[in-house]
Formats: structure tokens, sequence, C-alpha cells
């Protein structure tokens, strides 16, 4: 037998003093049991209730309480214990009905010491063998939980994910994603720090629950080690422990954190972090994160993309109203500013009207080019928009083709005339 294997507690009752301290002390310790013993059927009774044997020998002629009266309290608690019956020569008719209440198998006295071993050695491998199915069932049966809980949190990351692309503002991504990021990993602060524009460094951008010198730098660059090496090499960082503390992370009193950086096209644009102050992180937690983190950065790229455009599209209305100002009134200040903002000298009504003809053309251009890339968003033909970059996206484009219509009627395209 192996050290592992003479771990098992035999529960020996005789209530013969002599036989029982010759079992326990002369033939089952050492083989390396552990031995427990009573001499009392009441008592032995509760020990095998309370402390959970591995193997019953139970001697039948016991006094007040019998053996069999011992195994069918057992039975009728439906206590799962192997029992090896000790009984005299020509008794084995209480053997048979001790076989009906439970019992597993029977010795006869004189006890000898191979038989005995080689009995418990059988009787042992059934319960090793019992052991190891319900480890292996506990075993399946957390695998089968926390894979249940990893569907969840990856059902709750892709929905999280859809409703992230559909934000038309870099103020609603930051908000979406660090709830997210807390909701998804149960930590107790986050933050996103996105690269500056001029280069050299990081800014915080945003965060939830940070320590106070985090909290009084919000939009200043920030100083973080971790961060930066994050960033640099493209790669999600899972740390706790003495380690974390030689790479001082700007959060303050965080034992566990995770960073995994914003990647567009190749380039990082930022670094998103969660951080716990008394719990460790879950390893699996790094992707859960790591994948936040690249929906982050196609949603900010795509806010930052979109809010350009409008404010694009903005200037180009107030040059339009301007324009449309400058033809209706060829003798307004509008349509001496719009030809000094074009440097073009504005001259007598005459000349004005000669060079609106001129104008007009040179304009409808670029403006019909703009309207055809335009509807390439619209159509999704450059990938699908959220429903509010949609409806922004149809109400430039209805100004837009209402511009380059009022052109027409103003001067009608070639060919038209």
């Amino acid at each position: 037998m192996t050290d592992q294997e003479r771990k098992e507690t035999i529960l020996v009752i005789d209530h013969d003093p002599d036989e029982l301290a010759f079992l326990a002390e002369s033939v089952l310790a050492p083989f390396g049991f552990h031995v427990e013993s009573a001499e009392d059927g009441s008592i032995g009774l509760q020990m095998a209730l309370n402390n959970n044997p591995d193997v019953l020998l139970l001697d039948l002629e016991l006094g007040a309480l019998s053996g069999h009266d011992l195994l069918a309290a057992l039975s009728a608690q439906a206590v799962e214990l192997p029992v090896i019956i000790l009984a005299n020569k020509g008794e084995e008719r209480a053997a048979l009905d001790a076989f009906r209440l439970g019992a597993r198998d029977y010795l006869s006295r004189p006890v000898r010491e191979a038989e005995l071993i080689q009995v418990i050695e059988r009787v042992l491998q059934e319960v090793r063998i019992r052991h190891e199915r319900e480890t292996l069932i506990r075993e399946v049966q957390h695998a089968a939980e926390a894979s249940d809980s990893h569907l969840r949190e990856l059902k709750t990351l892709m929905g999280i994910g859809k409703s992230v692309a559909a934000l038309s503002t870099t103020s609603e991504v930051f908000d979406r994603v660090l709830r997210a990021a807390l909701q998804l990993t149960h930590g107790e602060s986050t933050g996103l720090f996105l690269t500056a524009p001029e280069g050299g460094g990081m800014i915080l951008e945003d965060g939830l629950n940070m320590s106070r010198n985090l909290v009084e730098g919000i939009g200043q660059q920030v100083q973080d080690d971790l961060a930066a090496l994050v960033l640099n090499s493209q790669e999600p960082y899972l740390g706790s422990g003495a380690g974390l503390e030689q790479l001082h992370p700007a959060q303050q009193g965080a034992v566990s954190v995770i960073y995994a950086p914003l990647v567009v096209q190749g380039q990082g644009i930022g670094v998103l972090w969660v951080a716990n102050s008394r719990v460790i992180f879950e390893p699996y937690l790094r992707d859960i994160v790591s994948a936040l983190s690249d929906y982050a950065a196609i949603a900010l790229s795509n806010a930052r993309a979109l809010e350009g455009m409008q404010a694009r599209m903005q200037e180009d209305a107030l040059t339009d109203d301007r324009l449309e100002q400058a033809v209706q009134e060829p003798e307004s200040d509008a349509y001496d500013s719009m030809y000094d903002d074009l440097d073009m000298p504005a001259g007598t009504s005459s000349m004005a009207e000669d060079q609106t003809s001129t104008l007009i053309p040179e304009l409808r251009r670029p403006l019909t080019e703009l309207l055809g890339n335009m509807n390439l968003f619209r159509t999704g033909e450059m990938g699908p928009l959220g429903a509010g970059q949609q409806a922004a996206v149809d109400v430039m484009h209805r100004q837009l083709d209402s511009l380059v219509s009022r052109l027409d009627e103003l001067t009608p395209p070639d060919g038209e005339l």
C-alpha cells in the first residue's frame, strides 16, 4: 500500500477489549490505517454517524445494543458505510442476517491478520472507486457551472459590444465601456487612457471609482508605466502581488489589475484598465476585458469619425448658406465676403453675375462627389451604422442633396440649358 492509500479510517467496535486492542494496534495501525475504536454499541453508533469512517469492523455480540441493532440504525438513517462482520464459528446464520441489513463481508474468529487485511483492502477498493466517482461528479458539476457562468458573461459581452458600436459620441462610448468593465469583471474601479494627440504620453479621459490622484487628473497626462508597457506591446496584462507593486499602476491601493490595449489598424490608441483592492481577478477575465477593449477601440474610432464628419458638414452648411445668400443678393455684404474668403475680387453687379455663373459649376462638382460619398454611408456600403449614426447621415444627405438641387436651379448643369 502507498502512503496515499493508508489514510483511510477504520472504525472497530468490539466488546472484547483484548481483541479490540489487538486489531487496532497490532494489525491495522502497522498497515498505516487511522484506527478508531469503541467497546460499546451506542458509543460506536455515534462515532459511525459523526466521524464518517471508511470501513466499520463490527462485532455482532455487543450487549445492550447488538451488532444487528447498530446495522438497522445505520440503514434507517441511510448511511452508506461498508461493514465487515466479526462472528464466531457456528454463527453463520447470524452473519447472513447481518448481510440482509447491509453488511459487506464477514470474518470468523479467530481472526487471521492476512485475511483481515485482504478483506479490508477489497472493501476499500469499492470505497475508493465511489470517492473517485463522487469527486469526478463534483468536478463536472463545477465545470458545468463555470461554463454556464462564462457563457452568460460572453452573451453579456456580445450585447454590450453591439450597444457600444451603436453609440455616436465619444462621451457615450467612454461611459458605456467603463460601466461594462465593472459589470463584467466585478472590479472596484476602472479608467481609460488615450494617447495624447501630439504624442509623448497618455491622457486620462474618464474613469469610475478611481483614487483621488486620478480623479484630480482627468483630462491631463497621466504617468502609468504599466499602461505604457501594455500600449507598446499591444498585449493585455493581468497582475497582482509583488510583481504588480514594482510596475506602479496609477490606481492607488490596487492589489489586482487588468490592462488591455485599444488598437485600431495596428496602432495603439489607448488602454482600458480595471482594478481591485481586495480580490484577485480570475485569469479568464483578462480575455473578457481584452474583447471589451476591442469593441471600445472600434466604437471610439467610429464616433470620432462621425463627429469629425458632422463638424465638416456644419462648416459646409454654413458656407452653403452664405453662398446662397450671395447668389440671391449680389449687392450684399455676404457676396463680397464670399469672394474675400475665396481670394476673388468683388466688383460690380454684372461682374458678380458672370463670376457666379462660373463659380457654381465649380462648386457643383465637389458637392456632387461628396453627395455620392455620403450615399455610400447611407446605403451601408461602408459598413453598418448604428441607429443614431444612420439618422445623422440621412439628415446630412438630405441637406446636401437639397443644396445641389438649389445650385441646379440657379445654373443648370451642362447639357440642360
